[in-house]
């Protein structure tokens, strides 16, 4: 597929995957109408920004992490459009029939593609769209000025991942918004964009022939920044991850490790592989977890590898059926500082340590994917790192109580007890310096030591007498030291982490989340935005 990127014409791209409730369709016109602001973390381009983050990750990992920023431009490219077009492929039962010339609004894509996929909400049919000659697209680039009205502002980077609804009265505000657009605009003054000779509709590409001997075969899902710059390579010499899902074409670039592409979100029904890396949307996890447990692979997920309750009673099941064969990537587990800790606090494994953090988290852009009601909220996904560091320090130690409180500006205080007398006490908010991305600040106590840990980099311990040890590495360091374990671990065929430990993070989490909701008043947004998404999107098998 031909995509407009970078005010280029470029080839190569694979098409959208056409989720069960979606239509393809053949673009014929399409005009800009907005640029897309605040959808990614993106980070201007300075000089100083790389002096800051160099004594934090160092030369190699302030390298790839710019190269990987840098090959992101193309995804960072985003726009609100409206259109006509022809459908190519229909869902079951669809309104529209294959061959029908319609009007759509495309709310998070690029410039232009050649082939796009939209649910019913966002089709419409006109009396009379434009006339397109064959082999050619009408193309109105985004013009830069202040529009009389922002009519397809409720939309703006809509997802059919989101679980957003698009109510009835949303849609009858943008069929006459577009209405109005297509009557004010002059498609005979548009460019013409060659569309001539295009190749079929593909959603993969390549084909694994042969793998290196006595390597574990690994797939990916989702290709973002974290799976470019950790997983990939830090996996690569016990896992050969040659196989990658990612729903996003723009973000596709072909490399040579990796030999089939596929655009879907979820495996397909017979897709096999020893390893399945998850780091894709975080409700999307425990679908592709269940797949992989199944048919007995090991899977490596992000965190949080549950949303709800129900997730965690199908997870735990799998697992007892399955065994160890998952591993969650909680870096703190596998840090270095962990047995500088235990020595320094002299302490045993399992002996009660007290812990104490005040955690700084980024600010979600507007759009971001972590603010969509189906992703709950930031607290669940990255408040849990320091929740399960302190719950692994004490050996999985049982909660006995524990609470959350929301403040007024929006951070929140959590403490924790447990069973051997460790508490734990933090606060989690999105106020504070970006000059170098997430910061935290992590003590452990017993009578008479401290540990500080700051920013995940900088160590010291010590007693009521002296300074016992300092150290300082760079911020990925625990992720190689995570990854390569993990794969060492699969290589030789050892067993995951522990379901009483998967279980005991992901529902104290959960605890905590569902009191959040309460104080938020967030009511059932998150299970309705759940049942949209899977109304829209096959999940399971």
């Amino acid at each position: 597929m031909r995509i407009l990127t970078g005010k280029k014409w470029r080839s190569g791209f694979l098409d959208y995957f056409r989720n069960k409730s979606e239509y393809r369709i053949q673009v014929q016109g399409f005009k800009n109408l907005e640029k897309l602001e605040n959808v990614y973390h993106t980070r201007a381009k300075s000089l100083r920004l790389l002096m800051n983050y160099f004594p934090v990750v160092g030369f190699q990992g302030l390298f790839t992490k710019t190269w990987s920023r840098l090959r992101e431009d193309r995804r960072n490219e985003k726009y609100i459009s409206c259109g006509f077009g022809k459908i190519l492929e229909v869902p079951e039962g669809g309104e529209f029939a294959k061959g029908e010339a319609v009007a759509f609004v495309a709310p998070w894509h690029p410039a232009l593609a050649e082939r796009i996929t939209l649910p019913k909400e966002l089709i419409f049919k006109l009396n009379e769209t434009p006339a397109a000659k064959e082999g050619e697209i009408l193309y109105f680039e985004y013009a830069k000025k202040e529009p009389s009205d922002y009519w397809w502002s409720g939309i703006r980077a809509w997802s059919i991942y989101s679980g957003i609804e698009i109510t009835a009265e949303h849609r009858a505000k943008l069929e006459a918004g577009l209405k109005e657009e297509f009557g004010s605009t002059d498609w005979g003054g548009a460019q013409k964009i060659d569309a001539d000779r295009a190749v079929p509709i593909a959603t993969t590409r390549g084909e694994i022939k042969n793998r290196r001997s006595g390597v574990k075969s690994g797939v990916l899902f989702g290709y973002g920044n974290y799976a470019k710059i950790n997983i990939i390579p830090y996996s690569r010499p016990f896992v050969e991850i040659d196989s990658v899902h990612e729903i996003d074409p723009t973000q596709i670039f072909i490399e040579k490790r990796v030999k089939k592409w596929n655009s879907a979100p979820f495996p397909e029904k017979d897709e096999k592989a020893d390893v399945f890396y998850v780091a894709s949307y975080n409700h999307t996890h425990v679908p592709i977890t269940l797949h992989a447990l199944r048919q007995g692979s090991y899977v490596v997920v992000e965190k949080p590898v549950v949303m709800d309750y129900d997730e965690l009673n199908e997870l735990e099941k799998a697992l007892k059926q399955a065994g160890r064969k998952l591993f969650i990537g909680f870096h703190k587990r596998y840090g270095t500082f962990n047995k500088l800790a235990l020595k320094d606090l002299g302490v045993k494994y399992g002996d009660p340590i007290s812990y104490h953090s005040i955690v700084y988290e980024l600010i979600q852009p507007e759009f971001f994917w972590y603010n969509w009601p189906v992703s709950r909220s930031t607290f669940l996904s990255n408040g849990c790192h320091q929740i399960d560091h302190f719950l692994h320090l004490n050996n999985w130690s049982k909660p006995i109580n524990s609470d959350i409180k929301l403040l007024q500006d929006g951070a929140v205080e959590v403490w924790i007890e447990l069973e051997n007398g460790a508490t734990f006490t933090t606060t989690f908010s999105e106020k504070g310096s970006l000059r170098v991305g997430p910061r935290d600040i992590v003590e452990l106590k017993v009578h008479g030591k401290n540990v500080r840990i700051t920013d995940a980099i900088r160590y010291m311990s010590e007693d009521n007498h002296r300074i016992i040890r300092r150290k300082k590495i760079f911020k990925t360091d625990s992720y190689r030291e995570m990854y390569q374990e993990i794969g060492r671990k699969i290589a030789a065929n050892e067993e995951g982490d522990t379901v009483e430990s998967i279980v005991m993070t992901s529902k104290i989490m959960l605890d905590l989340e569902e009191k959040l909701k309460v104080m938020k008043d967030w009511g059932d947004k998150y299970e309705k935005a759940k049942a949209r998404f899977e109304n829209y999107v096959r999940v399971h098998d």
